[in-house]
């Protein structure tokens, strides 16, 4: 079932460009949709149609909103991968690298911003990690934070703030290298 939905959903570039620009809002029109995509309003109409009949999109009045769901938040997970430079965090010398928060569970909106984790032996410089955030903020066009978790600050995180810890290993998604997980 989601292997079909997922062909529809992308099957063109023009159905792409509507569902990114759909996911992320609070609310919107399709003339909205056509006016900034620049596809016609016929075929946004359809488009979203279809996006409601996926029950990714809810409908009152004119007016079209996300809706929220396991579908909905896969979808903005595979959206939010597309906006991640990756060669930028292979600049990074880490042994795992991924993503937490709104980002990772599909909960995000446009203000959201980009939370990534670095599980290192040591920390990076700061020189390397400035870099880092700001080619990561500038291919995302959203603010980047960057999380370093070496093993002492993760041994400190579940002592001294155990719901965000707890938060943490629980929602996170994997990019490149160990995942988090040997600390669940």
């Amino acid at each position: 079932m989601i292997e079909g939905m997922l062909v529809e959903l992308f099957k063109t570039e023009e159905r792409a460009c509507i569902l990114r620009y759909a996911m992320f809002r609070k609310s919107f029109r399709a003339s909205e949709v056509s006016r900034v995509t620049g596809v016609t309003k016929g075929l946004v109409s359809r488009y979203l149609r279809l996006l409601q009949a996926y029950d990714l999109l809810q409908k009152t009045g004119r007016e079209y909103s996300p809706q929220d769901g396991p579908n909905s938040r896969t979808i903005k997970i595979l959206l939010n991968l597309e906006r991640i430079d990756l060669p930028a965090l292979s600049l990074v010398p880490a042994r795992g690298l991924g993503l937490y928060g709104s980002l990772a569970s599909g909960t995000n909106d446009l203000e959201s911003d980009l939370d990534f984790w670095i599980k290192a032996d040591s920390a990076p410089s700061e020189s390397l990690l400035a870099r880092l955030q700001r080619d990561l903020s500038l291919k995302a066009e959203s603010e980047v934070n960057l999380l370093v978790l070496t093993p002492e600050k993760l041994e400190r995180m579940k002592t001294e703030d155990t719901p965000f810890y707890n938060s943490l290993i629980m929602n996170f998604l994997t990019l490149k290298g160990e995942p988090l997980e040997e600390y669940r």
